[in-house]
């Protein structure tokens, strides 16, 4: 079973370029199989996105993942490579995002802007409040327990128990945006003889959107029917409006195509 990996990458890095950072060292993350392979600094700072050879056998971060990360000989022409967006594309649609195109939740920090957007306690409190109303409401207990005993704390994460703590970091890591495909990588390699090359470049690139990781994560364990896969490339291109989408009639058509054949590979893959 495929486990998210973060691994040290050798060599030194130019200085990070996030104020007060200045980290020159990076680690390499890998959230979900056949997905990007983010690189970023010690102090979790976006650095780019790598291919997946440059990590396989020969290339130049040989052996910094475990063996089952992803295969490690590929061929040229291996539905693994040309199911893989640029480095550039990914970029690109990060840097146009503001929000995940899923769940709609904005990151407590954007890969791309270097500083945190929620910085203070206050604006962690008001964030959880909004877009985490479970989590807010074990934070706001813990407080109120905490100041009937007397306690009063200038800073209200300080006055919680480190497993709540640690639920309150997580919330905030996993509202962090990453690309994802509406039709994950993993599925879309068992289909690509079924596609011209129009349609390839469509779902390859056409329909890369952001994604905060929770939302990778909930996606890539879970098998989506066509419908899944329709309502997603709605809510993260069109901004829900299916009418809007059904309007762009070529693109739409792709898309049922895609959705149809990626959702007839779910049992081969949860077979596998």
């Amino acid at each position: 079973m495929f486990a998210p990996q973060l691994v040290d990458v050798p060599g030194r890095w130019p200085a990070c370029r996030v104020s007060r950072c200045g980290s020159t060292a990076a680690q390499a993350r890998l959230d979900v199989p056949l997905g990007p392979i983010v690189l970023a600094c010690e102090n979790g700072h976006f650095r780019g996105f790598r291919r997946h050879d440059e990590f396989r056998r020969a290339g130049r971060f040989a052996g910094a993942f475990d063996a089952g990360a992803f295969p490690a000989d590929v061929p040229a022409d291996a539905p693994e490579r040309r199911v893989e967006p640029s480095a550039r594309r990914r970029t690109e649609v990060l840097e146009d995002a503001e929000r995940c195109g899923l769940c709609r939740t904005p990151p407590a920090r954007h890969p791309l802007r270097g500083e945190d957007v929620v910085r203070s306690d206050r604006d962690v409190w008001t964030w959880l409040q909004r877009w985490r109303p479970a989590v807010y409401a074990s934070v706001a207990q813990s407080i109120a327990v905490s100041r009937a005993s007397g306690a009063a704390p200038a800073a209200w994460r300080l006055a919680l128990p480190a497993d709540l703590r640690e639920q309150v970091v997580e919330s905030l890591h996993a509202s962090e945006l990453t690309t994802d495909q509406v039709v994950p990588p993993a599925r879309l390699a068992t289909i690509v003889t079924e596609l011209t090359k129009r349609e390839l470049d469509f779902a390859v690139s056409g329909l890369l959107i952001a994604v905060c990781r929770a939302c990778a994560s909930a996606r890539t364990s879970a098998p989506l029917d066509a419908r899944s896969y329709l309502r997603a490339y709605v809510d993260a291109v069109h901004g829900g409006d299916e009418a809007l989408a059904r309007a762009d009639a070529p693109r739409w058509r792709m898309m049922e195509k895609i959705a149809a054949s990626g959702a007839r590979a779910a049992p081969a893959l949860r077979s596998a």
